[in-house]
């Protein structure tokens, strides 16, 4: 995996398609999986394998090869899917659990099955990366897939998708155990992929922008201040230029600037006695939800002065280039390696003769 495509790359946008994949196409995506697959694992090892599919530009080709839509957020459930019934092989070392709605929600209770690892260590990972995506990143999407592969405890990667209802556009958000290596802040840990849509006044606790803001807000609450520098932060507002200004219409408004609606302070207060050192140890509790950090991250930068990056993560890149130019011609030296590696793939496999033929007449009918 190319540590320039994982610098340059960060979350995938994909309009929600409806429908589902006909049964005979599944069976096909599985039968056509199976032997890659093995090949993958033969020439780059079980390792490495794991890591490609942490790769976002790996899953999503992964998907092309097998026949799906590129641009659908059904990509990401249907490959989880074929990638589970062909994980069912006792051939292949690579695990997974999870997948969309209740498959999420059932990882605890697939993972204890395995007894040669240490199981509960990969459901807090798992816990830990699902509620980071929901509460450090706060950009309008909803998480409703997850997904752990694994090889054991230490090796893993997570592929998890989230949706706004309101544009019905997915983000796909991946995660490996060599990019989240610092668990302490939870500083720019992900690995994804390409975008064309940038959402703006979010919340990002994962940029490096943030990093003198998260260490104000782990120590608001281990000081157990964050009701009293809220209520200073709200008197200021209340108080400050506005109360020279006569009508509402003209007060000073502020874009980014919304307060959070509700706050269970007594749950703030658990997080204040248990005083949690990391933002592993803190991301978990129950009390650390996204109103909560809202509050932290507005008291953190209007009244101790450290700013939070209210940016995307995003960032734009292309495999090939764009048929129309843009944002760069296609890339044929490019494309013709990614042809040869397929065709190679699909040549030292293990695929059928008809099959095999089949995808290899198509392939030589590419132009470049």
């Amino acid at each position: 995996m190319s540590k320039c495509i994982g610098n340059m790359v960060k979350i995938a946008y994909l309009p929600l398609h409806t429908g589902h994949v006909p049964p005979k196409l599944f069976n096909y995506m599985v039968r056509l999986g199976r032997p890659l697959l093995k090949y993958m694992i033969d020439e780059l090892g079980e390792e490495e394998l794991l890591l490609r599919f942490g790769d976002p530009f790996f899953f999503q080709a992964f998907g092309c090869i097998l026949g799906f839509d590129w641009h659908s957020s059904g990509v990401t459930t249907v490959v989880t899917g074929v990638l589970s019934k062909i994980l069912d092989d006792d051939d292949i070392p690579l695990r997974i659990v999870g997948g969309k709605g209740r498959y999420a929600r059932e990882i605890p209770e697939k993972l204890s099955q395995y007894s040669d690892i240490d199981n509960e260590r990969l459901i807090q990972t798992s816990r830990l990366v699902a509620k980071g995506d929901t509460v450090l990143l706060q950009d309008g999407y909803d998480i409703y897939h997850h997904a752990l592969l694994f090889l054991d405890e230490d090796r893993w990667v997570v592929i998890q998708q989230g949706m706004n209802v309101k544009t019905r556009y997915a983000r796909r958000y991946h995660w490996d155990y060599l990019s989240f290596k610092d668990r302490r802040y939870m500083n720019e840990p992900h690995v994804a992929i390409i975008t064309d849509k940038y959402e703006h006044h979010i919340i990002n606790l994962y940029s490096s922008e943030s990093i003198e803001a998260k260490k104000t807000m782990l120590d608001i609450l281990r000081d157990g201040t964050l009701k009293r520098d809220l209520r200073k932060l709200l008197d200021k507002l209340d108080y400050g230029l506005n109360r020279w200004i006569p009508s509402k219409e003209e007060r000073v408004k502020i874009d980014m600037l919304v307060l959070p609606r509700k706050i269970d302070w007594e749950k703030v207060n658990r997080i204040y006695l248990e005083k949690p050192n990391t933002y592993e140890e803190l991301v978990p509790h129950q009390g650390f939800n996204k109103n909560v950090v809202r509050a932290l991250a507005l008291v953190s930068e209007l009244i101790y002065g450290d700013k939070v990056s209210w940016t995307d993560t995003v960032r734009y890149t292309y495999t090939v280039g764009g048929k129309d130019g843009v944002p760069y011609p296609i890339d044929y030296k490019t494309y013709k390696s990614l042809i040869e590696f397929f065709q190679g793939a699909v040549e030292g496999s293990e695929l059928e003769k008809k099959d095999k033929k089949g995808i290899l007449k198509r392939l030589s009918k590419l132009k470049v």
